[in-house]
């Protein structure tokens, strides 16, 4: 019987064509169903994380065209700017649904600044780099002079989510810092907070 992966490397877009039915088509219109919206501000730019967790983590033989940093076919060129199109879209709904609801432009930039920031540059430089070495480093722990095996991939994907947690973590603090920096230390930078759902 064939492995997943004997039929991935058959069916090379296979992990990006699951990707997107899952996490781009059926989760969306899970929450859009659920009459959800308010959660794509946060979904959506979230997509982008786990895509390069999936395509750094899956290296040479998963995920390989969901989100290459250099795309070089077209279902990858497509691939990766459909998926920053839907994080764009999520963060634009953020920023302006912030600036509406507390009537400050300020506070709609500021979040736009830091959701692009940990979401764009950050997670698109820091993740993959932070995958990498962490993978080095695992490759050569050893216990009782014989070196660690890890089955497949897996110690690559650990590492990429726990990764993720820490960026999102970091938004959470500097959402919360920002807030309070505009509107002080009152209730209004705690009502922001509650109502951006990241509490």
């Amino acid at each position: 019987m064939a492995t997943f992966l004997d039929i991935c490397l058959r069916l090379p877009n296979l992990g990006t064509m699951l990707f997107i039915v899952v996490f781009v088509i059926a989760i969306p219109a899970y929450l859009y169903a659920n009459g959800d919206i308010d959660s794509f501000k946060y979904y959506f730019p979230f997509l982008v994380m786990l895509a390069i967790t999936l395509t750094e983590a899956g290296k040479p033989h998963s995920f390989q065209k969901l989100y290459p940093m250099e795309p070089d076919d077209v279902s990858s060129f497509l691939s990766i700017n459909l998926i920053n199109a839907l994080a764009m879209i999520g963060l634009l709904l953020q920023c302006v649904t912030a600036a509406i609801q507390f009537k400050s432009v300020t506070l709609g930039v500021t979040l736009g600044v830091i959701t692009f920031a940990i979401t764009f540059p950050i997670a698109q430089q820091v993740l993959p780099y932070f995958i990498r070495e962490g993978d080095v480093f695992f490759q050569n722990v050893s216990v009782d002079g014989q070196r660690l095996r890890y089955p497949g991939n897996w110690h690559k994907y650990f590492l990429g989510f726990s990764f993720i947690i820490f960026l999102l973590g970091l938004e959470y603090i500097l959402i919360i810092g920002a807030s309070q920096q505009i509107f002080g230390s009152g209730s209004k930078s705690n009502t922001v907070v509650n109502s951006l759902n990241l509490n």
